[in-house]
């Protein structure tokens, strides 16, 4: 089911930018306060800043539900934004099954290239005194994944489809890692890395995980789906990569959001929008076979 555009696609997108990008800002104002910066992958995530990041991971949803509600009311809300089931059971959990695989599917594969290029070192498989913590972290988790996903996917992206679904998914991707610069400027992606450096790498990373966890929310037409894609991301790929390493891990290349993940996240994006375009393909001359117009749908740009 793809998300239902709101009848003026520019509608309320502005006001959801601003608050979203101020208060990210807003959020991490005491570790920039504080000169809390992380020089080394080595370092750990203090309390205070782990709270401020849970604050920043609910500003999208916040944003979000205030201003559906204030249009349209609480209850409608609740439905415009996927917080109920718009799918069957069945779907629904095949579909969050699937999308749990797909990071690890991409880091795996970018792993591999690190290696070969002798950026990581794997020494071991992760067992459950590794993998159960991370089932644990993953599932107090999930309210915050779905509070940044309510806001990309529920809120964002329909307003983003009517520049065409290819350049829409782009445009989400890069305004997705434009938010994150108050955290990446700190180290939060990249630590050891100038500012100058890591802001770009991770605009390129949010641009192709993003356009991977949104081609997820509008093949299966589940928000839940794209939870699951970014928590996947979160809380499987980027501390597994360091868990199997003999070596410490330097993000920039190796791991999910690494130089060496790039062509194979690029590969899954241009496979999904071929894809799509031979999907968009057959309908249109289905139509045209039945009398339609060809090109009446909504064509990739």
């Amino acid at each position: 089911m793809k998300p239902n555009p709101p009848n003026d696609p520019r509608s309320g997108l502005l006001p959801f930018l601003a608050i979203s990008f101020v208060g990210a800002w807003i959020t991490m104002v005491p570790l920039w306060l504080d000169g809390l910066r992380r020089t080394s992958a080595a370092q750990g995530t203090p309390p205070v800043a782990a709270l401020c990041m849970v604050l920043m991971m609910l500003v999208p949803a916040l944003t979000a539900f205030g201003l559906t509600a204030r249009r349209h009311g609480p209850r409608t809300a609740v439905r415009v934004l996927g917080l109920t089931r718009a799918t069957p059971w069945r779907h629904e959990l095949r579909s969050v099954a699937v999308a749990l695989t797909i990071p690890l599917g991409l880091t795996a594969a970018g792993l591999t290239v690190a290696t070969l290029a002798g950026w990581y070192s794997p020494a071991h498989l992760p067992g459950p005194a590794v993998v159960t913590p991370l089932v644990l972290s993953a599932a107090v988790s999930v309210p915050l994944y779905f509070g940044e996903e309510l806001g990309w996917q529920g809120y964002l992206l329909p307003r983003l489809l009517h520049h065409g679904r290819t350049r829409g998914l782009l445009i989400g991707g890069a305004i997705w890692g434009a938010w994150h610069v108050p955290m990446t400027a700190l180290g939060g992606s990249y630590p050891g890395h100038s500012v100058l450096l890591g802001i770009p790498a991770a605009v390129v990373t949010a641009m192709l995980f993003g356009t991977v966890i949104a081609t997820v929310r509008l093949s299966t037409g589940s928000v839940w789906a794209a939870v699951a894609a970014h928590l996947s991301l979160n809380e499987f790929a980027l501390p597994l990569t360091h868990e199997v390493s003999e070596r410490l891990v330097d993000p920039l290349f190796a791991g999910p959001l690494s130089i060496s993940t790039w062509p194979i996240t690029a590969l899954a994006v241009l496979g999904t929008w071929l894809a799509h375009r031979r999907h968009a393909g057959r309908h249109g001359t289905a139509d045209a076979a039945r009398g339609g117009r060809p090109g009446s749908r909504s064509r990739s740009r």
